[in-house]
């Protein structure tokens, strides 16, 4: 009897291994081509191109399209500060203070449920200097503080009550730091001049007082970026150039820094300046208390311009 079974097979019992085994063939695998999985985009992108957008229109002169891509900016993300900053200041320059200065209110009524009280003083802080007294930021101000007035119970009965929740918890005995308050930054005070330069004006900054001599100032356009920064030269008393209507406050340093022709003939029309300016005390950057002298080639009209 001839023995039938394929190659390879043989029954559990029969001790005889088989000579060769033969296994199944692998089905061939065809080359896929598979496309390559598309990037991701990152959280920011549609942020970012909404800023970039509102430059662009900025630059072709369209305002009201840089503001509604500026809004839509920061509502995406509500504390982005480049977004905020530049909507601010594109509602100034178009005229808007109040609603600029409720820009900033905005902005720091969603810094203060956060914990970012630091945060928001300072661009209370900065918004006060570019934008003067207004109702919003004094409104913004009180937020502040009753919100720095909530990290101290008012009474005991807070205290009391979280311990009556854990009374197997231990005594312990520490010392507790004394809350520092935020501190409001001063303004250095500082009278100018304006002279004319070729394609720009010349502006002649004296002042500073006890306690707040600068090291240098710089000028920062609307879009934070700062366009010129300078060291400060120190000014002895009598020397000074501007109209001084204070002689008990005399000037302690000077120095001149360049202001394109457009925004200084804005200010000389609005009284109010685009551009932002800061001394540098003790390593800090402070917001300067602007004042026109007056002194245009023989002109005098003091203006109080911060």
């Amino acid at each position: 009897m001839s023995d039938t079974r394929p190659p390879g097979f043989r029954r559990a019992t029969d001790p005889t291994p088989p000579d060769e085994v033969v296994r199944p063939r692998e089905p061939e695998l065809k080359d896929l081509q598979l496309p390559l999985p598309l990037p991701r985009t990152a959280p920011n992108a549609d942020l970012d191109a909404l800023k970039d957008g509102a430059a662009a229109m900025i630059q072709a002169g369209n305002r009201v399209a840089a503001l509604a891509l500026l809004w839509s900016a920061v509502a995406i993300d509500p504390v982005d500060l480049a977004a905020h900053r530049r909507l601010a200041a594109t509602l100034a320059h178009g005229g808007d203070l109040d609603g600029a200065a409720s820009e900033y209110a905005r902005y720091i009524e969603f810094l203060i449920p956060i914990g970012e009280l630091g945060r928001a003083t300072l661009e209370l802080q900065y918004g006060a200097s570019t934008l003067g007294d207004r109702h919003a930021l004094h409104a913004a101000a009180e937020k502040i503080v009753d919100a720095v007035r909530s990290i101290v119970p008012m009474t005991d009965a807070g205290i009391a009550s979280s311990l009556a929740l854990s009374p197997a918890a231990p005594v312990i005995t520490s010392t507790t730091a004394a809350f520092t308050a935020p501190r409001l930054l001063p303004k250095v005070p500082f009278r100018f001049c304006l002279h004319p330069g070729g394609d720009k004006q010349w502006m002649q900054l004296e002042g500073g007082a006890p306690g707040l001599v600068p090291d240098a100032v710089r000028v920062i356009d609307k879009w934070d970026n700062v366009v010129e920064e300078r060291l400060v030269m120190p000014l002895a008393k009598g020397d000074n150039h501007a109209p001084n209507a204070d002689p008990d406050a005399p000037a302690l340093a000077w120095v001149v820094v360049g202001i394109p022709i457009q925004i200084a003939a804005e200010y000389e029309t609005t009284n109010a300046w685009s551009y932002t300016f800061q001394a540098k005390v003790n390593d800090e950057w402070l917001a300067l208390d602007l004042h026109d002298s007056g002194c245009r080639l023989g002109r005098s009209r003091a203006i109080a311009a911060s």
